[in-house]
């Protein structure tokens, strides 16, 4: 019988009868051809939307027999890690531009060093500190536990697998001025991992300052309670019928497409092309693969009068950059309402008055000449400094590329509440010349001429 089966909606269409649904029983489908054999095993007939037509062999899966547990009279698994806690051990996870340090039974920091010269600034949040009493109260908590059979163990699903985890909560940390003023806490969450080194999985801002860590670590396995299950691959085989191609089509459309949506998500940064969306019409095309060449250059025209925004970011928070006119930070609630907090408008007049400030900052000679800095001001009012966010945007010719079409961003905070956004990509190497002293570009300053077209994936 077939417990539970999991398939990409688009594609196929099952007239079949699923319960009891697991999703962490895993199946693999495979595409082998004709050359399978289908004596007594229980298949299928399935179809697809371009009523494309499939025999499938189904995995004999037995339910495994549930037996009692193994009678564990050992330390709870507070416990068992707790050598971690004494040890003055840190962890540490680098970023593009945080570098962050877990402190395990101490504290957990966020800090980012900039060196002018031989000073050195650092900018630092602590993320949470140890608590002593909460630590002694979790530990009687756990001793307790231990003793009720009943209490089930909670679990973090990991990679499609579920993996029991030790929680502990260190608060206190620095205060946080989008979030009322609270201080910052951080869930530390620690898995079994064999071949772990007390490293960190993920570290994700779950909430406005609040955040969670995922410890990887060989001490809790000696737990019975917190290894993982082994869940293997259960293997479907599935062979075209009334000459139907060897995989379905809109599958094979779904490979082509992830291959241009391709995206560096550890990094803060994104790479962006408007790209035309290819025609699927002819299923010839999904096997030719055929590249797709821009050839339009309203897109950038576009982006230069601050109608087509540009995006990034991939954690808890996102910002929006929008030319000439805003830049932006925000976050979608559950509710789908949206928070966002102004890192800067763009006022030409103060745009200049900075750049009289800033005298380092006007455009170079042409000849010398790769980067052009924008400033946006006005932003929100910082509850740090008590003054408006700011914004410098550089816009930086970026030659070296496999891709002429790419853009990328960044944002940094090397100050409180002060902002650097990079705009890099190949393209600002052909508006350079467009630049007057202060580094401001007339769009319409020249009417026949066409830009490149700037290609986005996200």
């Amino acid at each position: 019988m077939l417990r539970s089966l999991v398939f990409v909606a688009p594609l196929l269409v099952w007239g079949h009868d699923i319960k009891g649904f697991d999703d962490t029983v895993l199946f693999d489908i495979h595409w082998p051809g004709e050359n399978t054999d289908f004596a007594n095993a229980e298949n299928m007939i399935v179809t697809t939307s371009h009523q494309e037509k499939y025999r499938c062999i189904l995995p004999n899966i037995q339910e495994k027999e549930t037996s009692s547990e193994e009678k564990y009279e050992g330390p709870t698994a507070l416990e068992v890690i707790s050598p971690l806690f004494t040890q003055s051990s840190c962890t540490y996870r680098l970023e593009s531009y945080w570098t962050y340090e877990v402190c395990h039974g101490r504290f957990i920091r966020q800090y980012h060093e900039d060196r002018e010269g031989k000073k050195v600034k650092l900018q630092e949040y602590t993320l949470g500190r140890w608590d002593e009493k909460l630590y002694e109260k979790m530990l009687s908590q756990a001793k307790e536990a231990e003793k009720d059979k009943s209490i089930q163990v909670p679990v973090k699903k990991i990679d499609n697998v579920n993996l029991p985890y030790v929680e502990i909560l260190m608060g206190n940390g620095t205060q946080c001025d989008l979030n009322q003023n609270k201080p910052r806490e951080t869930r530390v969450l620690y898995v079994c991992y064999i071949h772990g080194k007390h490293e960190v999985y993920s570290l994700k801002e779950t909430s406005t300052c609040q955040y969670e860590i995922i410890i990887l670590s060989p001490l809790l396995c000696s737990h019975p309670k917190y290894k993982p299950k082994e869940t293997g691959e259960n293997k479907i085989n599935c062979v075209p019928l009334d000459n139907s191609p060897p995989q379905p089509y809109n599958l094979a459309k779904m490979k082509i497409e992830s291959t241009k949506l391709r995206r560096k998500s550890d990094l803060d940064r994104i790479k962006i092309e408007f790209v035309p969306p290819p025609d699927f019409t002819d299923k010839e095309e999904v096997s030719k693969m055929p590249e797709t060449k821009p050839h339009d250059a309203s897109p950038v025209q576009s982006f230069l009068a601050g109608k087509n925004c540009l995006t990034g970011g991939t954690g808890w928070w996102r910002y929006e950059f929008c030319y000439g006119k805003s830049v932006e930070q925000y976050h979608i609630e559950k509710d789908g309402s949206k928070v966002t907090i102004k890192l800067g408008t763009f006022n030409k007049q103060k745009h200049i008055e900075w750049m009289e400030q800033h005298p380092h900052k006007r455009p170079k000679p042409l000849a010398q000449r790769t980067q052009l800095s924008h400033f946006y001001s006005e932003g929100t009012v910082c509850d740090k400094t008590g003054k408006a966010r700011q914004t410098e945007v550089k816009l930086k010719c970026l030659e070296d590329s496999t891709s002429l079409n790419t853009v990328s961003l960044y944002l940094l905070e090397p100050r409180y509440c002060e902002y650097i956004l990079g705009v890099e990509s190949p393209l600002v190497c052909d508006i350079l010349a467009r630049a007057d002293e202060n580094g401001l570009i007339d769009v319409g300053e020249e009417e026949g001429d066409e830009l490149p077209t700037v290609n986005i994936r996200l």
